[in-house]
């Protein structure tokens, strides 16, 4: 007996020996005997589910002369296929004589999949994988897998739960909003279109975050985001609680929180005021990295005072040398330090980014769509990538992290010493 040496030289011909000494031990050595297993397992408990619901309802066994027997009898059976997250089952349904009619509580009429298979196959495209794409990964995975127009038609499920989503009373419990858009091309009547998806993420009192709205939009112009917010409005979001809007420097968002928030303050983020800064740099080799750092450290201030300090000085020595930047980076300067009123909660509305990662996210998911043939579409795709956030952040069960323990506690079986090619024959061992 000797302890086991997992280093990376020798992990798998100490799986061979592993694998060796279970079976001498009358254990599987492989995982594919447990899934096989469990996979009959499950089978023969569908199968023996139909035949007890059969019993019950005909009122009789096989082969039973019982009083109690209704009005139909059996006649024979006939094969289905049903998929669960286990594989692929053949199971047999038995036939009735006179045609009485014989439900199931496993599946209904005609069903051929577990719903929960069905439940993988939309988040596995929610997650990233396209709609063809998760056909081969089912595949391989279990053994059967649906068609890339079954799976887009799959996605339709999300249908009622959008509609939940877009009527549902809002609970005035939001003290930020933080508004931004995402830009995709969606194919229209016309042809192929760059249409933004305008959404709104809610901080409450308690600086919980989640996105609330999303509306589809040709621009983040006042008359499209106006009524994204009147929408809000009109479903309980009266702004009570509300002190302060954040969002790039658009116009159009600007205008719109100032008709339908009139008393909100409005911030602007500043980390698109140092990408517009960046952006009109005009000696860029020779300035940039010294301008930048100071303009950061403007934002990096403890107090309001202290960051008007900074600005000057920044001002002063720099508007000689980039004239132009600077212009660009005074106008509206103060409408992005509006966070030091709220110092305590500056790291959540001082900028967009708590709203820009989960966008970041969802440009990542539909990337593999290259563009949209519907709005329909778009609307469906989003939700269902939201919605799996709002999942994550309200999941109670513990998360685990899996590590690899190079010097395991336990030993096993194993030959004594020899040179590495004996090793490498015997691991050839079946």
């Amino acid at each position: 007996m000797r302890s086991v040496n997992f280093s990376q030289d020798s992990v798998a011909i100490q799986y061979q020996y592993l694998k060796r000494n279970l079976r001498e031990l009358g254990m599987p050595g492989v995982f594919d005997d447990f899934e096989s297993k469990a996979h009959q397992a499950v089978q023969d408990y569908i199968q023996g589910g139909i035949y007890e619901e059969f019993k019950l309802q005909i009122g009789a066994d096989r082969y039973e002369h019982a009083g109690s027997r209704r009005l139909d009898e059996r006649k024979g059976e006939y094969d289905r296929f049903f998929t669960t997250t286990f594989g692929t089952s053949r199971i047999h349904i038995p036939r009735t004589r006179d045609g009485l009619k014989v439900t199931y509580s496993l599946f209904n009429k005609y069903q051929r999949r577990q719903k929960k298979f069905d439940d993988m196959i939309v988040l596995s495209m929610i997650l990233g994988l396209s709609v063809r794409k998760q056909r081969r990964f089912f595949k391989a995975f279990i053994g059967d897998a649906v068609s890339h127009t079954t799976a887009s038609r799959l996605l339709r499920n999300l249908e009622s739960g959008l509609n939940d989503f877009r009527t549902r009373q809002i609970e005035d419990k939001y003290k930020y909003l933080l508004v931004d858009g995402l830009w995709v091309k969606v194919r229209t009547g016309d042809g192929l279109h760059k249409m933004v998806i305008l959404f709104v993420l809610g901080i409450t009192l308690d600086n919980k975050k989640e996105i609330i709205a999303f509306r589809l939009a040709k621009g983040e112009t006042e008359e499209e985001v106006t009524a994204l917010l009147n929408d809000l409005y009109r479903r309980g979001l009266e702004g009570k609680c509300l002190k302060l809007i954040a969002s790039d420097g658009a116009k159009g968002i600007r205008s719109a929180i100032n008709t339908v928030y009139p008393y909100a303050q409005w911030q602007l983020c500043h980390v698109h005021k140092l990408r517009n800064l960046a952006s009109n740099i005009r000696y860029k080799t020779k300035h940039r990295r010294r301008l930048m750092k100071e303009a950061r450290g403007i934002y990096k201030a403890k107090t309001r005072r202290q960051a008007i300090k900074r600005f000057d000085r920044f001002c002063l020595r720099w508007r000689d040398k980039e004239a132009h930047a600077v212009h660009c980076f005074t106008k509206d300067f103060y409408d992005s330090i509006i966070y030091y009123d709220y110092i305590d909660d500056r790291n959540l509305i001082g900028t967009t980014n708590h709203l820009e990662r989960d966008l970041e996210e969802v440009r990542r998911r539909i990337k593999i769509q290259g563009y949209f043939k519907n709005e329909r579409s778009v609307y469906l795709w989003t939700y269902g990538i939201i919605s799996q956030f709002r999942i994550e952040d309200r999941a109670d069960e513990p998360r685990f992290i899996f590590t690899l323990i190079k010097e395991p506690c336990f030993e096993i079986a194993s030959p004594p010493s020899a040179s590495r090619n004996d090793k490498i024959e015997s691991a050839q061992l079946s």
